[in-house]
């Protein structure tokens, strides 16, 4: 009796493979459970019945951070922390001046730091300041956005410690992008940006630097 139960069961088994088996190559034969295999995907900003909200996009638990940063600071809600310098700096304007005061680049100045910088300029930057640091960028000659100083004017009454705060914070009208550009990243910007305004390493009367 239990071999014959046994044998029912294998047979049973043996014949369900067959069903879900399909001589295409390209199917994945019969589906048990489609609702799982075939999940209902929704757009980032639509509307969602799954959530309270009805929101799509999630936002972060408490205290999420970044693979490869540190918190904001040492409560996560108080100030800024230079990733590179393991220091604080508030977004005020005590917090501005602390840092231009206190951080320098810690990035050696080469070519890779420079191109790196090239690029997130461009795609974050350029729109306002112009490709060559001018004030000139898209949204500003289409009326968009107010006048930006060219950086010719402005960077040499400012630090790259301010540049950092700025470029982390935001400053006037500019907001901040320490939530899309690394800590890292937030330097090599500085070092281009130096270089379109003719400052710093890249000033006319400085040092050469050397870059490798």
């Amino acid at each position: 009796m239990k071999t014959n139960f046994h044998l029912l069961l294998i047979t049973s088994v043996f014949t369900l493979l067959l069903a879900s088996c399909s001589t295409d190559p390209q199917s994945p034969g019969r589906i048990f459970v489609p609702d799982m295999t075939y999940s209902q995907a929704y757009e980032t900003y639509t509307t969602n019945p799954n959530f309270d909200n009805g929101q799509t996009a999630r936002v972060p638990a408490k205290g999420t951070i970044s693979r490869g940063t540190l918190p904001v600071s040492s409560d996560n809600e108080s100030g800024h922390l230079s990733a590179l310098h393991k220091t604080y700096f508030p977004n005020t304007n005590e917090g501005y001046v602390e840092a231009g005061a206190k951080l320098n680049n810690p990035l050696v100045l080469n070519d890779v730091a420079l191109d790196k910088g090239k690029a997130l300029y461009t795609v974050y930057c350029a729109v306002c300041h112009g490709n060559e640091g001018a004030g000139d960028g898209t949204i500003v000659k289409n009326g968009k956005y107010p006048p930006v100083p060219a950086y010719t004017d402005r960077l040499p009454t400012v630090s790259e410690g301010q540049m950092y705060h700025s470029i982390t914070w935001g400053k006037n009208l500019m907001g901040g992008y320490a939530s899309q550009i690394t800590a890292e990243e937030r330097w090599q910007l500085v070092y281009y940006i130096q270089k379109l305004g003719k400052v710093g390493s890249f000033a006319e009367n400085a040092t050469v630097a050397a870059v490798k």
